[in-house]
């Protein structure tokens, strides 16, 4: 459509001064110009629509997010936890071994 609008803003002078008095032509100018708001105004409505969606997702996967964390930190501080335990049983059986050995 703008190769159009383009198009029909390069009338002649001549026509474009009797047309600008013409009251038809005017009011469908400006039905047309009304028309596009209504149609661009619905537009901008469904992009803020959607926008508002995307944020709300993004708050959601956001809280997820702070979930996941908090649960790896607990997961990470037991397998911590873990370790340190299989390192000791480790020593004291190392060190149990040691004495068997000495006692034969």
């Amino acid at each position: 459509m703008g190769i159009l609008d383009d198009y029909s803003q390069f009338e002649p002078e001549e026509e474009t001064v009797a047309q600008e008095s013409d009251p038809d032509r005017l009011r469908r100018q400006r039905a047309d110009f009304e028309r596009k708001i209504l149609i661009t105004d619905a537009d901008l409505r469904k992009l803020l629509r959607e926008k508002q969606d995307l944020e709300l997702s993004q708050r959601r996967l956001k809280k997820q997010e702070e979930r996941i964390r908090i649960d790896r930190d607990v997961l990470d501080k037991k397998i911590k936890k873990m370790q340190d335990d299989q390192r000791l049983l480790e020593e004291e059986i190392h060190g149990l071994k040691k004495k068997l050995k000495i006692l034969q």
